[in-house]
């Protein structure tokens, strides 16, 4: 009975609705970190044509002023690399957040994440279509459509509005797929239109969607049924459309260097390279098995334990090999999720490891496993039974408990990550100062020991309304011990033990690749920033904020980040020395349920 439900076109509508609800839970998730961002912006006037240029804008080195306006608001470090390119296109995602913000101002979260999951609903289904149109017995489609429904790497995407652009590109990538497939199979003329004109689409929504080429490619070498030459020219209409959205992307100042968060494999080719290496095995472990490319960021990393998920990605990479290769050899429609699957995952590799950028990836992933699957169920039939390992048992039994039951109870977990931290975030900006003072005033932030204590509170506030300092600036982040003292009048010295920088979330605005120099200055207004020592690794050790104004003026705020709020800070006086304790304070603390007492 299940088989027959699996093979029947009812799990289209079944796969939608597993996806939905299973996502559901998102509804109270808030806003987070970006979506705020993007939410001030709106507030604070941006039409839409604005919007659609650079709502996704974090930093442009064609116009310094919004850099320098950026970190005077606190949306940019002062750290950030002096030319860093930081902006997204995805002009269509970013008009539908302009319309919601601009419709719903400062209420109608839970309308706009109904809007996300319904686009993941969207994307199960259609799903769904290209599995059953691609993979046989129909059960077999059927199973993968329900499992890639349940995956619960895609919790965090669904339940972080900033990240609906990868659903909206998720849905017009495989559409394209879908309509190049009956072009090239079936002789639907029309899909020789419609695929390249889902795929731009897709890439107007979300530079990832550049993935879904890979399967293009693949379709051309295992399941196009014209000759060598016929192949080739089918691909050319993607290959116009990918070639003219990457000329008109770079020509129109879009992309990202400088970031410590993505690598452009055109300009940084060896960079990318090393990096493919370690990234690649973590995002087949997670693919294919049970640890997530996420906990990479808020674990592994910050404990200096990359080597222990690479070794263990490795491990796994090499039995997955030896699972699936009678499979892969054997069945041309494997070869091509395979190929496929492969081929996605080197744009993938050019950003940090993180589960959100496998939606595409994911296809083959899952399209492989479920053929498995469907081998071993069938293995009674000889030809079925030569797909399999040896280990067959082990290894079904394994998919079926991490793609049947984990999943399935992970998904709404992860999918109530982002509200987690939206609540943290609440939490946090409730404990900045409120009184109506502020407006006049420049908060001085002298510490923080997270990233998400130090600028991006200035924009949340922003976003929800209250007093907003005229600037706010973080002079550093470092969980350790810091070394505070005055130079003169209107200079204060900063030392922490280990340095800046020290930790990867750190180095999202500016990549270890861009080093500092001694003497090093970042003039802003009313405050100038030097570097005056420098880490082994070229880290600033030691640095100088000087400040327009005396320290005791009335004009500066004074917080520092100590035992979970914001603190009252009284800079040093001629000769003396502060020694702000070590203070630690992660990802766990951000996600607490409790309040951090502020009564001290």
């Amino acid at each position: 009975m299940i088989k027959r439900w699996l093979g029947s076109s009812r799990v289209a509508v079944g796969a939608a609705l597993l996806a939905a609800a299973l996502t559901l839970p998102s509804l109270n998730n808030g806003l987070g970190i970006d979506d705020h961002m993007y939410r001030a912006r709106v507030l604070e006037g941006w039409d839409a044509a604005r919007s659609a240029r650079d709502l996704f804008l974090y930093a442009d080195p064609d116009r310094p002023a919004l850099a320098r306006e950026a970190m005077a608001r606190g949306e940019l470090s002062w750290w950030a690399a002096p030319r860093l390119r930081w902006r997204f296109f995805r002009p269509l995602a970013q008009l539908v957040h302009h319309a919601e913000f601009k419709a719903f101002g400062r209420g109608g979260e839970r309308l706009m994440h109904l809007h996300s999951v319904l686009w993941m609903a969207a994307l199960a289904a259609l799903v769904t279509v290209l599995y059953r149109r691609l993979l046989t017995p129909a059960w077999v489609a059927g199973l993968a459509a329900v499992f890639y429904a349940i995956d619960h790497g895609h919790g965090f995407t669904v339940g972080w509005l900033a990240n609906r652009c990868m659903l909206m590109a998720g849905v017009f990538a495989v559409l394209c797929l879908i309509a190049h497939d009956r072009w090239r199979r079936d002789g639907w003329r029309p899909g020789a239109v419609l695929a390249p004109l889902a795929l731009a689409i897709a890439l107007l929504s979300s530079e990832e969607s550049v993935a879904i080429a890979g399967y293009l490619v693949a379709h051309a070498v295992f399941l196009d049924r014209g000759t060598g030459r016929r192949r080739m020219l089918a691909l050319a209409p993607a290959a116009v459309v990918v070639a003219v959205w990457y000329f008109v992307r770079g020509a129109t100042g879009y992309g990202s260097d400088g970031t410590g968060s993505y690598t452009n494999p055109f300009d940084h080719p060896i960079a990318f390279l090393e990096q493919a290496v370690w990234r690649v095995p973590i995002y087949v472990h997670s693919l294919l098995g049970a640890l997530p490319a996420d906990l990479w960021e808020v674990y592994f990393v910050r404990r200096g334990l990359t080597w222990v998920m690479v070794g263990a990605g490795v491990l796994f990479t090499v039995l997955a090999v030896a699972t699936l290769r009678h499979l892969v050899r054997r069945d041309r429609v494997a070869s091509f999720w395979a190929l496929g699957a492969a081929l996605a995952l080197i744009p993938v590799c050019a950003a940090h490891p993180t589960d959100r950028h496998l939606f595409l990836v994911g296809l083959g992933g899952i399209a492989l496993v479920s053929q498995l699957v469907g081998a071993f169920v069938e293995r009674h039939d000889p030809a079925r039974r030569q797909l399999l390992p040896r280990a067959a048992v082990v290894a079904v039994a394994f998919a079926l408990v991490v793609r049947g039951v984990l999943s399935p109870v992970a998904l709404p977990i992860r999918a109530m990550i982002p509200g987690d931290v939206s609540r943290g975030l609440d939490r946090i900006e409730a404990l900045v100062p409120r009184d109506e003072a502020l407006a006049q005033q420049d908060v001085v932030l002298v510490n923080a020991p997270f990233k998400y204590l130090c600028n991006f509170v200035s924009v949340v506030r922003r976003s929800k309304g209250g007093p907003v300092p005229r600037h706010w600036w973080c002079l550093g982040v470092s969980p350790d011990g810091v070394e505070v003292r005055r130079d003169d009048a209107r200079t204060l010295s900063l030392r922490p033990d280990r340095g800046y920088l020290a930790s990867f979330e750190d180095t999202n605005v500016r990549s270890r690749r861009i080093p500092f120099a001694a003497n090093d200055v970042v003039d802003l207004d009313g405050l100038s920033i030097t570097v005056r020592a420098l880490t082994a690794d070229a880290r600033p050790q030691a640095i100088a904020a000087r400040f327009g104004a005396p320290l005791e003026s009335r004009e500066l705020r004074w917080l520092v980040f100590e035992d979970g709020a914001y603190r009252a800070f009284r800079p040093p006086a001629d000769g003396e020395v502060f020694h702000l304790p070590a203070q630690r304070f992660a990802w766990s603390d951000l996600l607490r349920g409790e309040r951090p007492d502020a009564t001290r």
